[in-house]
C-alpha cells in the first residue's frame, strides 16, 4: 500500500469536485469499504501549516537516519513520530494529463506517440490545438501507468527537436 499527495485532476462528476471553498475532503477506497469520503471545513492556514511542516520533518528524519523511529525521535524530540517509510516514487501507478509546446509540424503527434509506445505507454487521447507564435499544444492522457516509465519518456519527449517544453504534468483520476 502507498499514499500519496499531489496535484491531481479529477472528473467533474467526481466526489471530490465537489468539494469547495474552505472546505478539506479525503476519500478512501478499500474492502470490503468501497469508497468512502470524509468532508468538512479546513483546520485554517495556521494549523495546516504546521501539520505540513510536522510531515516534512518526519521524511526528513526517517531518509536522514534510517527507520529506527528512536533515532528520529530523539532528533526532534516528537513524541508522537509516525511510523513511515519513503518509497520509490516511480513505481506508483497513476493516469497522467501532460501539456507539451511543440512547433507545428508534420508528424509531431507520430513522434511523441511513439516515445510513449516504446515505453509501454498507452495514450488514452491525444488532441492538438493551433497557437499564435507558429507552435502548438498537444494534449496528452495515459492510460494508467508507472511514473517511472513517464518520466523516462518525458525525458525523450523534452530531446525532439520539434518540442518547445512539457508545459504541465499532473496526475489524473
Amino acid at each position: 500500500m502507498a499514499i500519496t499527495v499531489q496535484p491531481t485532476l479529477v472528473p467533474a462528476n467526481h466526489p471530490l469536485a465537489s468539494v469547495n471553498g474552505v472546505n478539506n475532503a479525503i476519500l478512501v477506497e478499500g474492502d470490503p469499504i468501497g469508497e468512502v469520503m470524509f468532508y468538512g471545513p479546513g483546520a485554517g492556514s495556521g494549523p495546516t501549516a504546521s501539520a505540513v511542516v510536522a510531515d516534512i520533518l518526519n521524511i526528513a528524519g526517517v531518509r536522514q537516519l534510517g527507520e529506527s523511529t528512536s533515532e528520529v525521535d530523539s532528533l526532534l524530540s516528537f513524541s508522537s513520530w509516525r511510523r513511515c517509510s519513503v518509497v520509490d516514487s516511480s513505481a506508483f501507478t497513476q493516469r497522467n494529463y501532460v501539456r507539451i509546446a511543440v512547433e507545428d509540424a508534420p508528424g509531431v503527434i507520430g513522434l511523441i506517440g511513439t516515445c510513449f509506445g516504446q515505453l509501454g505507454i498507452s495514450i488514452q487521447s491525444i488532441v492538438q490545438f493551433e497557437t499564435t507564435n507558429s507552435g502548438a499544444e498537444i494534449v496528452v492522457i495515459t492510460h494508467e501507468v508507472k511514473l517511472g516509465q513517464m518520466l523516462k519518456a518525458l525525458t525523450e519527449i523534452k530531446a525532439l527537436p520539434e518540442i518547445k517544453e512539457i508545459s504541465s504534468h499532473l496526475a489524473c483520476l
